[in-house]
C-alpha cells in the first residue's frame, strides 16, 4: 500500500494543476509549427536553448539497430499472436510475471520471425532461460505498445485541454499509480519523465507517435518536446538521451493518456 501511494505521488508530480509560465526563444518550434520547422530544430545553437538536449551517442546506433529489428519482428509476429497475450503486454503491469510471460511467449512461438541475420541471437538472454526472461525487453514492450497505437487508434490525438481535463488526470492517477508498482527504478523514473512531457506538450507527443521512428523528424521533435517541456527535467540546462528509447517511454505515455481520456481498460476492443 505504501508502495503504491508513493507511485501515485509521482505520477501526481507527472500532471502539475497549473504549467509554470517559461520563456521560450522565438526561433524554437512550438505545436503550431510545420514538420519542416520541427527538423530544423536541430540546428539551432544549443547555447540559445533554455535546456540543451543532446544525443547518446554510445547508444545511438545501436539503439537504432535494436529498434528496427524489434518493429521488423513483431510486425510478422503480432499478425498471428492471440490477443490476450497482446492485451496483457499492453494494459498489464510492466514487469509482472504475466506480462513478462506473455510477451515471452510472442518471441517464443514466433521463430520464424526473426530477422534471418539475427536469428541465433536476437536479444535472447544467456541460456539457462525461461519465457519470462525472454519478455524481459523494453523495446519490445515499447514496439508492441505503439503497433497496438496504430492498429486500434490510427487517429489517436491529445490537446492541452484533454491533458489539462481534472477528470482524464484522475482516471490517469489512479490507474498508473497501481498498474506500474512493479516496475524498476530506471524504468519507472523514465516513464514519470515521459508522462510528465505527454501532460506538457500532448500536441507535439501526439506528432511524434505519427513521426517515422528513426528519422531526422522524430529527433526535431524529441528536442522539442525537453525545451518546451522542461520543467519535466527540472528546468536542467543539459539534457542527454536516447531518442529510440526516449520514444518508446513517450508512446507508452501517450498510450496510456489517450486510455485515460477515453474511459477505457485497453484500446484493444474485447472482442478482438
Amino acid at each position: 500500500m505504501l508502495r503504491g501511494a508513493l507511485l501515485a505521488a509521482l505520477f501526481a508530480a507527472a500532471v502539475p494543476a497549473a504549467a509554470q509560465k517559461v520563456n521560450v526563444p522565438a526561433i524554437l518550434p512550438d505545436a503550431s509549427s510545420a514538420d519542416d520547422i520541427i527538423v530544423t530544430a536541430l540546428r539551432i545553437p544549443r547555447e540559445k536553448l533554455p535546456t540543451g538536449v543532446y544525443w547518446d551517442y554510445q547508444t545511438l546506433l545501436s539503439s537504432k539497430i535494436a529498434r528496427e529489428n524489434a518493429q521488423m519482428f513483431l510486425r510478422c509476429a503480432l499478425k498471428s499472436s492471440d490477443f490476450k497475450s497482446i492485451r496483457m503486454v499492453v494494459d498489464g503491469e510492466p514487469n509482472s510475471a504475466n506480462a513478462r510471460f506473455a510477451q515471452g511467449w510472442i518471441r517464443k512461438t514466433h521463430r520464424g520471425c526473426y530477422p534471418p541475420t539475427t536469428l541465433a541471437g536476437y536479444t535472447t538472454p544467456a541460456k539457462p532461460y525461461t519465457i519470462a526472461d525472454v519478455g524481459g525487453s523494453i523495446l519490445d514492450r515499447g514496439v508492441i505498445v505503439e503497433s497496438v497505437l496504430k492498429s486500434y487508434a490510427p487517429d489517436a490525438a491529445l490537446t492541452p485541454s484533454i491533458t489539462a481535463d481534472a477528470a482524464v488526470q484522475g482516471r490517469f492517477q489512479q490507474r498508473e499509480g497501481l498498474r506500474n508498482r512493479l516496475r524498476l527504478p530506471n524504468d519507472l523514473d523514465a516513464l514519470v519523465f515521459a508522462s510528465c512531457l505527454v501532460r506538457q506538450q500532448p500536441v507535439l507527443a501526439t506528432r511524434l507517435f505519427q513521426s517515422e521512428p528513426g528519422s531526422l523528424l522524430e529527433r526535431g521533435l524529441t528536442q522539442t518536446i525537453i525545451v518546451q517541456g522542461r520543467e519535466c527535467v527540472g528546468q536542467a540546462s543539459r539534457v542527454t538521451v536516447d531518442p529510440s528509447l526516449l520514444r518508446v517511454y513517450i508512446i507508452d505515455a501517450f498510450y496510456r493518456w489517450v486510455v485515460a481520456s477515453r474511459g477505457l481498460e485497453s484500446l484493444i476492443p474485447a472482442d478482438a
